[in-house]
């Protein structure tokens, strides 16, 4: 089962969603997010959901049902904290448009203390793709916490990304969008004393037209007990972090979150490992992650801004 979901393309059951989960550490994350305490290993597992009640099959399936895109693009909206959530979910009637095949908000929905805007955009947001059905176009997900200018959208690419804007300013009729860089104005050090852990990875862009290098690659050595070897600590990546002709593009390492979700291993909060796009402003999750973490990455984002 492809994930996110669009409600109105699906009905899968709460029971269908969480078995269609990619792994079971998937599943364990979920229910864990959702409060639910059941052996997921367990042979029994389908008729174990089945006697669950229907309260928390809705709330596990809160937890996942939009979280199917690992990558979230960020954007700083003016006016977006205009935008109340009677506002947002009480508009009547279709909120896509039919007969256009353009990018499409599907529906507006609210969860978790988040307004969730599903849309349906063509492919890598080409313009070329305009003439493919509905069916033929990933979803994509807009979300934001009311009375606030962030939003995150979980896109596969920046072109979907950015489609997916231009379909969400249509609809609430807003107009200054920007794409956050996590780069400006200190925001890189606020955002790593928030929730990084380490980079095991980095990558720099030289600025300097004139060298021959266009791109330094870091990574770590790897520690004999398994654990992140922060390169961050090392006097030759300090050094290059420091240069007026380097920019630090991507890093790949473990952020720390404030949530429910628990390493079964050792009982520890889980420390996702994610690749971050500096410039982008964006973040990849390298596994699934329920709702919970995805909202608590959107809370640090939005406090580091």
């Amino acid at each position: 089962m492809n994930l996110p979901l669009d409600p109105t393309q699906n009905d899968a059951s709460p029971q269908e969603l969480i078995q269609g989960l990619p792994s079971q550490a998937a599943r364990r994350r979920v229910l864990q997010a959702a409060g639910i305490s059941m052996d997921v290993d367990d042979r029994s597992f389908a008729d174990a959901l089945n006697e669950l009640s229907q309260i928390q099959l809705r709330r596990a399936a809160s937890q996942l049902q939009f979280a199917g895109a690992r990558t979230v693009y960020y954007y700083r909206v003016d006016g977006l904290h205009q935008v109340s959530p009677e506002g947002a979910t009480g508009r009547v009637g279709d909120a896509g448009s039919p007969g256009v095949y353009g990018s499409e908000v599907q529906t507006v929905t609210s969860e978790h203390d988040r307004i969730f805007v599903v849309c349906n955009v063509p492919e890598t947001g080409s313009q070329a793709q305009l003439t493919l059905t509905k069916e033929d176009r990933p979803t994509t997900v807009a979300t934001f916490k009311p009375r606030t200018q962030l939003l995150a959208v979980r896109a596969p690419d920046k072109g979907t990304a950015d489609a997916t804007v231009q379909a969400f300013k249509s609809y609430f009729e807003l107009d200054d969008v920007t794409r956050v860089s996590f780069l400006d104005n200190g925001f890189r050090g606020r955002f790593e004393d928030a929730c990084v852990d380490g980079y095991s990875t980095l990558r720099l862009q030289n600025t300097n037209a004139y060298d021959n290098t266009r791109e330094i690659e870091v990574r770590s050595k790897e520690p004999k007990s398994g654990n992140i070897s922060d390169v961050r600590v090392d006097s030759i990546v300090e050094d290059l972090l420091r240069r007026g002709d380097t920019e630090l593009d991507a890093a790949t390492g473990l952020v720390s979150l404030r949530t429910d979700v628990r390493s079964p291993k050792t009982g520890e909060p889980l420390h996702p490992r994610v690749t971050i796009g500096f410039a982008e402003g964006c973040v990849n999750f390298e596994q699934f992650v329920p709702e919970q973490i995805l909202i608590a990455f959107d809370d640090v984002v939005r406090k580091a801004i």
